[in-house]
């Protein structure tokens, strides 16, 4: 009797074990960094003795499907969330940034805005000017909190969107409808004025 005790007690503690193992080694699907804007480790960071004229070149080699839906202009719903987890706002005062791909589209379609994508560069100067100088100016930044859902991502973190929208430098911003048809862009750095003006004419399609 007390070896058939010692038997079930052994197999319960084996199971007990593998249970741990699995649990242990199981891959985590989602976490809440979750997003759709692709990684990578290969670096294709602008190089800034590339960088002219208010561009830096990049260089990616993969193609990113991107799924999205559809955009009503005639009515802006203003109430948006900015304490959810998908957005970050200690990146560019006065900005809210979007982490998630597929959120800024549903974003996009629940309070009628364009998404905004400005692809940056570690290495591109033109990019701090845009950052520093023209992200921060107020009108600037009016034009984007009324009526595009904003999104940042350096070409070594997303090579498979670079290449999709064909993007070649840095910075470039890309506005989106809820479509994913692409409204219009500005290449490389441009004053507060002048990116404004193209901002307000691109999301006024």
């Amino acid at each position: 009797m007390g070896k058939f005790k010692f038997l079930i007690i052994l197999i319960l503690a084996l199971f007990l074990v593998c249970g741990i193992v699995m649990v242990v080694d199981a891959p985590s699907s989602f976490d809440d960094s979750v997003s759709l804007i692709p990684t990578s480790d290969s670096s294709v960071d602008a190089d800034s003795s590339n960088c002219v004229n208010g561009t830096c070149l990049v260089d990616s080699n993969k193609t990113y499907d991107n799924s999205v839906k559809t955009v009503d202009k005639n009515n802006k719903d203003h109430k948006i969330n900015y304490d959810s987890k998908y957005y970050v706002d200690d990146f560019i005062d006065g900005l809210y940034f979007c982490n998630d791909l597929e959120y800024a589209f549903k974003e996009a379609k629940a309070h009628n805005r364009n998404v905004m994508i400005i692809f940056d560069g570690a290495a591109c100067i033109y990019c701090e000017y845009l950052k520093e100088g023209t992200l921060t100016d107020p009108s600037v930044q009016k034009e984007i909190n009324e009526n595009n859902i904003l999104l940042i991502t350096e070409s070594s973190e997303s090579p498979e969107l670079f290449q999709q929208l064909e993007v070649y430098g840095t910075p470039t911003t890309v506005i989106l409808d809820q479509d994913g048809n692409e409204l219009g862009r500005i290449d490389g750095y441009e004053p507060p004025e002048e990116y404004l003006r193209d901002l307000k004419e691109i999301n006024s399609h």
